[in-house]
């Protein structure tokens, strides 16, 4: 039985450019919804078309209750809501033959970049092993840990970008390029479901060829936020040092615990 995951995020959908799009409140929330359920389905019955006999979804973006069981193809499972453990990569392990990120965007830091951030916009940098990482990165490393390679990323052009310098062997699709933060050349309907199509039928030809994505422990985190309130309320917590008026690190010799421990951060910072 083949098993794919699948983390679904929703800023690198085609056609968001504004926060105010990702926003449920918003008007403009209706079309990035739909939008991010039609790229879904076109990679979704591409899997089943190649065979795939069992597919996870996780919505990874936000509260994590953006996708609709109902407007979903209905051979797939949906994991929803929050919090989780691990967060976008909750319920992966080793059973999985490889996972795809959609939807993911670039990381804090970025000179470009459709609305990049890494996890929360309360951080201005994210480093592991002193190295600027986003959530491509942070969660290729958990499933690296469990075996099971990055096959695929969509995204803006600065996202596939990043997943190509870091993630070996990587199928990418680029839904649009950005022009700034708040801005990008959208990418034809047509000739993007299509390439969705084509490059997700070949990722079971190109099983063998992926890569894990690891690294050795320790691990360091340090996390600089956009402003020293947020580095003070963190300093409280006795397992960070205070290293400069906005950063702390924390370091462990279980990624999980670092994963984990940045989720935390990210849910009671604000």
């Amino acid at each position: 039985m083949s098993k794919i995951y699948i983390s679904a995020d929703l800023e690198g959908v085609n056609g968001v450019v504004y926060p105010h799009q990702i926003e449920t409140s918003d008007e403009g929330y209706k079309y990035t919804r739909k939008q991010q359920h039609k790229e879904l389905n076109c990679i979704i019955k591409a899997l089943l078309e190649a065979g795939i006999t069992h597919i996870t979804l996780n919505d990874a973006h936000g509260r994590m209750d953006n996708l609709v069981l109902s407007d979903l193809n209905p051979k797939i499972e949906l994991i929803t809501g929050k919090p989780k453990p691990i967060s976008m990569l909750a319920g992966l392990d080793e059973s999985y033959d490889y996972v795809i990120f959609t939807g993911y965007h670039a990381r804090a830091g970025s000179e470009k970049g459709v609305l990049a951030h890494t996890f929360s916009h309360i951080y201005k940098n994210i480093k592991l092993n002193e190295v600027s990482v986003g959530e491509i990165e942070l969660n290729a490393l958990y499933a690296g840990i469990k075996k099971v390679p990055v096959a695929m990323v969509t995204g803006d052009y600065v996202t596939c970008e990043q997943a190509k310098d870091v993630l070996k062997n990587v199928t990418i699709v680029c839904v649009k390029k950005a022009i700034s933060t708040t801005a990008a050349i959208c990418r034809p309907e047509d000739d993007l479901f299509e390439d969705l199509r084509n490059k997700t039928l070949e990722l079971s030809n190109n099983r063998d060829s992926l890569i894990l994505y690891t690294q050795n422990p320790p691990y360091k985190l340090e996390i600089e936020f956009i402003n020293r309130n947020m580095a003070d309320i963190a300093e409280l917590l006795p397992a960070l040092k205070r290293i400069s008026d906005t950063s702390v690190v924390y370091s462990s010799e279980n990624y999980e615990e670092v994963y984990k421990f940045l989720q935390f951060l990210t849910a009671t910072i604000h």
